[in-house]
């Protein structure tokens, strides 16, 4: 019978043996990269709707209703016009990064405009918020 130390030294034995191998190697790292990937949503992440390779499988933020607009000089500016429906799909979702490329292309065809670009989203777990509200031109990030 085996003691309790040798059934110890069983997964640092088959542990050491995996990292010998080119292979072996591989597959820890793959393993390690997924284990690492979902920590930057939670630690250096400024987007809270973007919860792609994140461990929240059944979050409530999935379930976040957001409404982007946008005004050109002051006038409001309706956003299918100016883009394809996919872009405003994404941005409807809050994502932030959407939204900002959203406003680089606005200010690169409107140059010297004031565009200025929000989203107010609603939520099912917290009070509704407004990001943005001010011109993308000069400040290019929610």
């Amino acid at each position: 019978m085996a003691t309790f130390e040798h059934r110890l030294l069983q997964p640092t034995r088959a542990f050491q043996a995996l990292a010998r191998t080119w292979r072996g190697r591989f597959i820890l790292a793959f393993i390690t990269a997924q284990l690492l990937i979902p920590l930057r949503y939670y630690i250096a992440h400024r987007d809270p709707h973007d919860e792609r390779f994140a461990w929240r499988m059944f979050s409530p933020m999935r379930m976040a209703q957001c409404a982007p607009k946008a005004t050109l000089d002051g006038k409001p500016l309706d956003l299918h016009t100016e883009f394809h429906e996919a872009w405003v799909e994404l941005a409807s979702r809050g994502r932030f990064v959407v939204v900002e490329a959203m406003g680089k292309r606005l200010c690169e065809q409107h140059p010297g405009s004031s565009i200025v670009l929000s989203i107010d989203c609603t939520y099912i777990d917290r009070e509704p918020e407004r990001y943005g509200g001010y011109d993308m031109c000069n400040v290019p990030q929610l």
